[in-house]
């Protein structure tokens, strides 16, 4: 297992691999959780997205159980970022599971964005497949087992949040060192 650090580009870490195939596949509830739960802030998925480097993404999906709101923004926002989002009645966990084995074949790179332990198999099967996977996750929500078994792990930190106006106003991003991106 390889640790990337949250504050370098992935594509200028490990140049090789800008020619893959990625797929995206984000647990919201974990994600989302516990960055609110750890940092009380809301997660950045534009940054996230944005450290995937000139690799090819070729599917972002973004599963959350339908009782669970999602905004209209968001949803505005994530259709522009050419994303999917999944809607199952319940846990979301078998979705992700089932869309990975679907594409393991697909993609060199399977990036899941979530640390859940429930994930081990999942990890194990596409690893078996020939199928790189990288777990990006907020560590204090990230099971150590998850951690071992992917090729690499990637720890979100503070930097992939959204923060809040003092004055209790609306929520923006981080400021950006070189451009400034669309708020979420």
């Amino acid at each position: 297992m390889a640790q990337l650090s949250s504050h370098s580009k992935y594509s200028s870490t490990n140049k090789a691999l800008v020619f893959q195939k990625v797929a995206i596949f984000i647990d919201a509830e974990n994600i989302e959780l516990s960055g609110l739960k750890h940092h009380e802030a809301r997660t950045d998925y534009k940054k996230i997205l944005d450290q995937v480097g000139d690799r090819e993404i070729i599917r972002i999906l973004y599963y959350k159980p339908e009782y669970k709101e999602i905004s209209k923004d968001f949803e505005a926002f994530w259709s522009g970022l050419g994303g999917e989002i999944r809607r199952p009645s319940k846990n979301a966990d078998t979705f992700l599971v089932i869309d990975a084995v679907t594409l393991a074949d697909k993609i060199d790179v399977a990036i899941i964005l979530g640390g859940d332990k429930d994930f081990l198999p999942l990890v194990w099967y596409l690893r078996s497949r020939g199928t790189r996977v990288e777990i990006w996750s907020w560590p204090e929500a990230t099971s150590p087992e998850v951690k071992e078994a992917a090729d690499y792990y990637y720890p979100i930190s503070k930097d992939f949040l959204v923060q809040s106006n003092r004055s209790g106003g609306r929520k923006k991003p981080l400021q950006r060192k070189k451009t400034t991106k669309k708020k979420v």
